[in-house]
């Protein structure tokens, strides 16, 4: 039977050499839960092209300066012997015959469906909840002219990028592009609170997108409704891409985009998953990073520290490349 050749101090130092990658990899893997966990706050970042959208108004601060506009206002009984077609049909409306400019102050829950119309004018009609700011069924046609040079319109509201897609429709979304900004767990509890990419993407023609809260814990953390949207909608000033151009960020909550194609009774769901943040966590990256060096580190000085030829020339080799690049 051979006796160990080890002193007291080198056996001392197993048990400890031991732990050390274990508390490491405890601590990476308590990290990254902590970022996963605590990232469900995300904002989106929606920049669509589309010949329509439909708006729900949230609060009191929906007010739009119309340059020039035209009310078209429904007949009680329509007109068959006028034979006109048209935004507002003279059978089906009655229509003022000269523009003006208004100011609409549109009620908290109004719900307005806006279309780009094949002269370019931009049709306004209320669906519900407009009150006498615009009785629903009428429509407020801002002419091409106007529409043209015409500048932001403001938004706080839920927003439907695109109208459902079926036969003949011409309010569907033309193009665009999303971004998902997600908050780290980290940088909120070290009250540097920041929003990071962590996924985005385009949005193909004939879509319709929507940002809504998820459902969480029964109804207990979130419950699910449309999320509030703060944006605006301008004229698209190049003729080769015509369309509303809208631009709009979600409040920040347990969210998701959701998106619905023709023909598909099911919409889907569009969110970040654990791999995006694991990818996109600069907090995650560095940890690591620091871990890996911090063990590259301890095995080198070990190795030295025991009299292991091998750990004290990869000490050594390391030590000089640091000197080369001072």
């Amino acid at each position: 039977m051979t006796e160990s050749t080890e002193s007291p101090s080198e056996i001392a130092r197993k048990p400890r050499r031991r732990v050390l990658p274990l508390v490491l990899i405890l601590a990476v893997i308590a990290l990254v839960a902590g970022e996963i966990l605590g990232s469900g706050n995300r904002t989106y970042l929606i920049e669509a092209r589309s010949f329509g959208a439909t708006i729900t108004t949230r609060g009191q601060t929906n007010t739009w300066d119309l340059e020039e506009t035209v009310l078209c206002t429904p007949r009680e009984i329509p007109n068959r012997d006028i034979d006109e077609g048209g935004v507002c049909p003279p059978a089906l409306f009655e229509v003022e015959q000269v523009a003006k400019p208004r100011t609409v102050d549109w009620p908290a829950n109004s719900v307005i469906r806006l279309r780009l119309q094949s002269d370019y004018s931009l049709a306004i009609e209320a669906i519900s909840g407009t009150g006498e700011t615009l009785q629903v069924g009428e429509r407020l046609v801002v002419p091409a002219n106007a529409w043209r040079r015409h500048g932001a319109v403001v938004i706080n509201g839920s927003v439907v990028f695109g109208g459902d897609l079926g036969p003949n429709s011409k309010d569907y979304l033309l193009a665009g592009g999303w971004e998902v900004r997600q908050q780290s767990f980290t940088t909120e509890t070290l009250r540097r609170p920041s929003l990071e990419v962590v996924k985005s993407g385009s949005f193909s023609r004939g879509a319709t997108a929507e940002i809504w809260h998820r459902d969480l814990l029964w109804g207990a953390m979130s419950r699910e409704a449309p999320a509030s949207m703060f944006g605006h909608i301008t004229p698209s000033f190049d003729n080769d891409s015509p369309g509303l151009v809208l631009t709009f960020l979600s409040e920040v909550g347990y969210v998701e985009m959701r998106l619905r194609y023709y023909g598909l009774e099911q919409y889907a769901s569009i969110r970040p998953d654990i791999f995006d943040t694991i990818q996109t966590s600069p907090i995650i990256i560095a940890v690591i990073a620091i871990l890996t060096l911090a063990a590259s580190l301890a095995d080198l000085v070990g190795g030295a520290g025991r009299g292991d030829s091998v750990g004290s020339s990869r000490l050594l080799i390391w030590m000089k490349s640091l000197r080369r690049t001072r």
